[in-house]
């Protein structure tokens, strides 16, 4: 592999994204003094988004606080996960030394360097063309992770292990990030094992081993080398996320919020402060809800990252913690804020229904709930959503519609618990709450049983019974993930088979499109694919 050229300063493009304009005009001095001429400046994200959509950039320096709204780190993910920025572009942060820890710790999108105010221009000028020389030498791998062609990044890389040189371990690392996003985690596993062969204590190959032992189900092996990684490195905010999925799926409430809180402490960006938020406000831990979704809102006021999910959950929150005069307020600035979009408008009506009902007016909160009822049809809502709804209609009489919420999301989430709490919670202390309790048990159980003859089945070699158990299972309890890639799996193992037919391979892809859009990361969901893949590949073979 041939070594590229070195470019000269003078040929880079190089945007800036600083809120001051004082710092802008110093930076772009110290670029003129190294022959750069070519500088586009911008104050916000919002401007260097547009201006990384329009300019094909070579460099970004960028402070890390940029004011009011999106800081350089959400920018930073958001430019890199959205592809707008050219992946041999190096990210500098040039900002205080006190916000290192910050950047650094803050998760699966780091930038390539980082300058401490004050700054000379020589370091500047080292910085700028190591880090563009690593980048060209790296363009190959980079543009093929980039189009997520992962067979194309083993074939790369494998040329970048070959080289034994400085970048070989980077080779080793996509290797290995390929094998997980092929579903072969096996290979994955191995391939972050021979990097940590050559340094034990490199902190994303041990979390890389950690993540493929929990796809392949070793959960508590995977657990377990989580929390050796932070023991190690507390600051390391992907293990804790990690830990934080585990406990969620384990329906570990008190395990949830801790991880939660720990991360939202490191690193307190709003993100990981609205996930505190949520996990506190399912927990019925509405103080402290409160103080996460307040810190959420206020980091991403005017920011390219804000949702309305923000204040109305801190709208339910405040309301949760004796302050429906505040809750009012948060939820009907959410409504203002977001006139165009219907998930906020019905979400706030809803909360407002609940403050005027608390408050004794009673007649308003009836009619915002007659409003809530008739938007629903058009508003697209996560079933986190719903139970704040269900509570609105529980909390107004509309006993109908908060029961046939709760149910929808209670059968929805069979598979997992905390969730199920939630739910249970809505209902607490209503004339429904016994018939609540009944409808989870029910919904759980009737899953389980269709798992459990779905399994027999399988055991049996009867695949087509097996499609027919998980059918029905996944109309009971259309999200529920276990059944969706059950069931997925059963059509993939279906077209291998003597039974199979065209449209096995149809229903298979289906279920894969709607698995790949919820949850785009999931391990066990790449393994089905590969699985597909290979199926599409092999003949049919006897049963």
């Amino acid at each position: 592999m041939q070594t590229p050229a070195a470019r000269p300063l003078s040929s880079f493009k190089v945007l800036v994204i600083d809120d001051q304009q004082q710092m802008r005009q110093i930076i772009r001095e110290s670029l003129y003094r190294l022959g750069i001429r070519n500088v586009v400046m911008t104050g916000n994200a919002r401007e260097a988004l547009k201006a990384m959509h329009v300019e094909n950039v070579d460099v970004v320096l960028s402070d890390y606080n940029l004011g009011e709204g999106t800081d350089g780190q959400q920018l930073l993910e958001v430019a890199r996960s959205t592809n707008v920025l050219n992946p041999t572009a190096p990210w500098i942060f040039i900002t205080a030394n006190s916000l290192r820890n910050d950047v650094l710790a803050a998760g699966d999108f780091t930038p390539d360097g980082y300058i401490v105010k004050p700054f000379t221009d020589q370091l500047l000028c080292r910085y700028i063309e190591t880090l563009s020389a690593r980048k060209a030498m790296l363009a190959p791998l980079l543009h093929a992770i980039d189009a997520k062609k992962w067979n194309e990044v083993l074939a790369v890389a494998a040329g970048f292990i070959a080289r034994g040189d400085s970048l070989s371990i980077e080779g080793m690392k996509q290797k290995a990030n390929a094998f997980m996003k092929l579903g072969r985690f096996e290979e994955a596993n191995a391939a972050y094992n021979a990097v940590l062969q050559l340094n034990s204590e490199l902190p994303w190959a041990r979390l890389g081993s950690a993540n493929a032992l929990r796809a392949m189900g070793r959960v508590d092996e995977a657990r377990r080398a989580f929390e050796a990684l932070i023991a190690t490195h507390p600051d390391y905010a992907s293990a804790y996320d990690a830990l934080l999925e585990i406990a969620e799926e384990q329906g570990d409430q008190d395990a949830a919020l801790a991880t939660a809180r720990a991360v939202a402490d490191l690193v307190p960006n709003a993100r990981r402060k609205f996930r505190l938020g949520a996990v506190a406000l399912d927990a019925g831990k509405a103080d402290v809800a409160v103080k996460a979704l307040e810190h959420a809102v206020a980091k991403n006021k005017g920011s390219v990252t804000r949702s309305h999910q923000e204040n109305v959950l801190l709208a339910q929150a405040l309301l949760d913690n004796g302050d429906p005069k505040k809750a009012l307020a948060v939820a009907t600035d959410a409504a203002k804020q977001y006139p165009d979009h219907p998930g906020a408008q019905v979400l706030s009506k809803a909360v407002c229904a609940q403050v005027h009902q608390c408050t004794g007016n009673t007649e308003e909160a009836t009619k915002l709930m007659a409003e809530v009822e008739r938007e629903l049809v058009s508003a697209s809502l996560a079933d986190s959503n719903k139970l704040l709804i269900a509570k609105s209609a529980l909390a107004t009489g509309r006993l109908e519609l908060g029961q046939g919420l709760i149910e929808a999301v209670a059968r929805n989430n069979t598979d997992k618990p905390l969730m199920l709490n939630a739910a249970l919670r809505a209902a607490q202390g209503t004339a429904v709450e016994g018939a609540c309790q009944d409808i989870v048990a029910r919904a759980g159980a009737e899953v389980q049983q269709a798992l459990q003859d779905l399994q027999l089945a399988k055991r049996n070699a009867d695949f087509i019974r097996a499609i027919d158990i998980g059918e029905t299972a996944l109309a009971v309890s259309p999200a529920n993930f276990h059944i969706q890639i059950e069931l997925c799996t059963l059509y993939l193992v279906a077209m291998g088979r003597a039974c199979g037919k065209p449209e096995h391979a149809t229903r298979a892809e289906d279920l894969l499109t709607a698995l790949d859009r919820k949850h785009p990361n999931h391990t066990r969901v790449a393994a089905a694919r590969k699985f597909y893949r290979e199926r599409l590949a092999s003949p049919v073979t006897a049963l």
